[in-house]
């Protein structure tokens, strides 16, 4: 997700098409897209959810123009990576009441809530009643103590970026529980839990997250504060993260296009999942051949194994 022009001129595309119903090759759409007049570019900006302090910048993105948006963007040398985490306290009775009863456990603790970043300004994590979901960063930090902070593994290689990124989608969609488990839950995630089993799927060696059969939050606060082999880097990030904030219309409609492609690949596993269980239904009933079965079930299993990514409840 580095190009974010091509991301925005897709996403143009794909809100033309929607909105025309059009017929053509995608470059087609995107130049009649560019000389859209502004007020019409407006609208379509107001339809996507932009500000209307943002819409000049939502028109210059369309366009390829140069805006301040991607000015300050270049500008940061520090930003976000894969496999980042961030330790947020909410505002809730709940969120603070978590903190109080940690404190028994980490006299230092402070955090609520954990979330990893998946991808620049998108992260991942799991919440009560929603389960393991994609998030902009401007979310996390929304309604939370202002003592937010970011770590990161000092040994994490840029080359595990994608790994990090596929085990990310992995969980997607992963309902939410607190149960004891001292390895990588199967079929339910809480936040620090799906912190740790990302790490542990992707194969990241020495992160030293322990491997309680509860991981709260305040571990992470603990390895925040002790460990050697993470570093602080809210500081460095600071600016980066203020920037999300400031542009979280901008960066909403630019990340549609990634995340709604993920959901897609989610909902094509849920119809083949779907598909092979009614298979399994008309064997039983005798309308379809076992034979033929295995053949469709073992073409589907073909076609998966080719795909960027995979999912737990496969």
């Amino acid at each position: 997700m580095t190009d974010i022009q091509h991301l925005i001129s897709m996403q143009a595309t794909a809100d033309v098409f929607k909105e025309m119903n059009a017929e053509g090759s995608s470059n087609n759409v995107i130049e009649y897209y560019k000389n859209m007049p502004d007020d019409f570019l407006n609208i379509a900006g107001r339809h996507a959810g932009i500000q209307k302090e943002h819409l000049s910048i939502y028109r210059q993105l369309v366009r390829g123009e140069n805006n301040e948006f991607l000015d300050k963007l270049k500008g940061f040398e520090h930003q976000l990576q894969p496999g980042d985490l961030i330790l947020v306290t909410g505002t809730s009775t709940s969120s603070k009441t978590l903190v109080k009863l940690q404190k028994s456990i980490y006299q230092k603790a402070r955090s609520s809530h954990i979330a990893v970043i998946q991808a620049e300004f998108i992260c991942i994590d799991a919440m009560p009643e929603i389960g393991v979901s994609l998030r902009l960063v401007s979310e996390i930090i929304k309604n939370v103590e202002d003592n937010w902070r970011v770590i990161r593994l000092k040994s994490l290689k840029e080359t595990e970026f994608e790994r990090l990124n596929q085990t990310c989608i992995y969980y997607l969609e992963q309902p939410y529980a607190i149960l004891p488990s001292a390895k990588p839950a199967k079929k339910f995630s809480y936040c620090s839990e799906l912190a740790r089993k990302i790490y542990i799927n992707s194969e990241i060696k020495e992160c030293s997250i322990p491997k309680n059969n509860i991981i709260k939050p305040c571990d992470f606060d603990k390895i925040a504060d002790e460990s050697s082999k993470w570093q602080d880097i809210t500081e460095s990030v600071r600016g980066f993260i203020n920037f999300c904030i400031e542009y979280e219309d901008i960066l909403n409609f630019i990340s549609k296009i990634y995340i709604n492609g993920v959901k897609l690949n989610r909902q094509r596993f849920d119809e083949r999942k779907k598909t092979k269980n009614n298979i399994k239904k008309m064997v039983k009933k005798g309308i379809v051949k076992s034979e033929t079965a295995a053949i469709i079930n073992n073409k589907t299993d073909e076609l998966e194994s080719l795909l960027n990514y995979k999912f737990w409840d496969k």
